[in-house]
């Protein structure tokens, strides 16, 4: 159904956009093959259903996926050329590239399921439309093989559909779902919960699951094929330990050949807890590329550095002859790359000779005087210089051990000098002794008394 609005082909639409033909219709809007009448350019013309208009939800997410395309301009994505609203139906609308080929799905269900190999190149494509949109806070939310389109002869892998894209705040790590956004399939466990919070580890849970169907062409969830409905979904989702995808193929009945190296990085994308997830996008490939055989996305800095030398093929020749011995390849011919040495030939009968040196410099080394001059005939850096003579490589050293049994000298007479200062200052000074007194025996003998008469006391008082 194409909604009220059946645009029939030769109507006009917006006064520039001639309709020529339906091409799809979904549960919001739907798309036109028309023709720019100013010039001439077949395009795409997605219009909003009539009986979305007026909600504002629906409106805002069929415009917000023009201002996604236009904010990141990558070319995985459908450009968009020209939005607005007609003033006549007063219906939103987005005129953008117009893609030939077919959604993922479609090319599975026709041709079956690809190989490894086979793969390898879409899923390169689609990682690097995801892990640009990552780059930019952007969380598609709704990553599936029906949004997968393979675009022209090339199957250019276009990612449709960033209606449902989710702004994660720059200052946070994941953004609060308001509600479930995406296809029950291939939804992360957080899409389905109240409050889930979306990051950009949620496209990574449906890209691993989307490998898984474009390896083996089945949905990797037993609901998608019992009868267990939603309700079976959800408990494989949140409580059902998830199987490695080998495991799982065969329980299926499938002889895909599945990898443990793929096993792992399966059951580490489709983590429940989004800690343990890869975080983004392009994290994801940088693991998964070494499974596909391919080349993770980084510095190639040395890689460019060595495709951009050049080496004189001309003049190696030259040095290589120069320095050849018997059997050397003449200059004239090819320098074989990676060719080991010829076998000797076998010994003849000769007189004893003195044994050959133990190690032998090999042919394709500069001449020794090359190494004397610092000049090399082919322009070749030597690689195994002589060791530099040893008195003077030594001298250096001698001087900075003199100089430090030197210091070391000074350091230790002049600590021993500023000890001593320090005793002889604070060392205490011997009391002074008392001075000098006339000896006298130690136990003086006792004087007897006189005897006093009478007469003597008498003259005394007379004198």
């Amino acid at each position: 159904m194409f909604g009220s609005l059946r645009l029939r082909p030769g109507a006009v639409f917006a006064r520039d956009y001639e309709v020529l033909r339906p091409i799809a219709s979904g549960g919001m809007g739907a798309v036109y093959a028309v023709r720019d009448r100013r010039t001439g350019e077949e395009q795409a013309l997605k219009v909003l259903l009539p009986d979305l208009v007026a909600e504002e939800r629906p409106r805002r997410r069929f415009l917000q996926e023009a201002q996604i395309a236009m904010q990141l301009a990558h070319d995985g994505i459908p450009r968009v050329y020209h939005t607005g609203i007609d003033d006549e139906a007063g219906i939103p609308f987005i005129v953008m590239e117009l893609l030939r080929g077919e959604d993922l799905r479609a090319r599975i269900k026709a041709r079956g399921p690809m190989t490894l190999e086979e793969a390898a190149p879409l899923f390169e494509a689609l990682a690097g439309v995801l892990a640009a949109a990552h780059r930019e806070g952007l969380v598609h939310r709704d990553v599936k093989p029906e949004n997968v389109f393979l675009h022209g002869p090339d199957e250019r892998v276009k990612l449709l559909d960033f209606g449902v894209a989710k702004l994660i705040d720059a200052h946070r790590t994941s953004g609060t779902g308001t509600g479930a956004v995406g296809s029950p399939m291939w939804m992360a466990p957080e899409q389905t919960s109240a409050g889930g919070r979306i990051a950009t580890c949620t496209d990574v849970w449906a890209f691993g699951l989307l490998t898984f169907y474009v390896l083996t062409g089945r949905i990797y969830w037993k609901a998608a094929a019992d009868s267990s409905g939603i309700g079976g979904l959800l408990r494989e989702l949140h409580v059902d330990p998830v199987e490695p995808p080998s495991t799982r193929a065969a329980s299926m009945g499938l002889s895909t050949p599945l990898s443990a190296e793929y096993d792992r990085w399966f059951l580490r994308a489709v983590e429940r807890d989004h800690q343990i997830r890869f975080r983004d996008a392009q994290e994801m490939w940088d693991a998964f590329a070494p499974v596909l055989g391919a080349r993770p996305a980084g510095d190639r800095s040395a890689v460019a550095f060595a495709e951009t030398v050049e080496v004189d093929r001309s003049e190696v020749r030259a040095a290589i002859s120069s320095s050849s011995q018997d059997g050397a390849t003449p200059a004239s011919q090819p320098i074989p790359e990676r060719t080991p040495p010829p076998s000797p030939a076998p010994p003849s009968p000769a007189p004893p000779s003195p044994a050959p040196p133990s190690y032998a410099p090999p042919s394709y080394a500069p001449p020794a005087e090359a190494w004397q001059t610092g000049s090399d005939p082919g322009e070749i850096p030597p690689t195994d210089p002589p060791p530099p003579a040893a008195s003077g490589a030594s001298m250096p050293g001698v001087v900075w051990v003199l100089l430090v049994l030197l210091v070391g000298l000074f350091v230790a007479i002049l600590s021993g000098m500023i000890v001593w200062v320090i005793l002889t200052i604070t060392e205490p000074s011997a009391p002074r002794p008392p001075p000098e007194r006339p000896s006298q025996p130690a136990h003086p003998q006792p004087v007897s008394p006189e005897p006093v008469s009478p007469d003597s006391v008498s003259e005394t008082i007379d004198t």
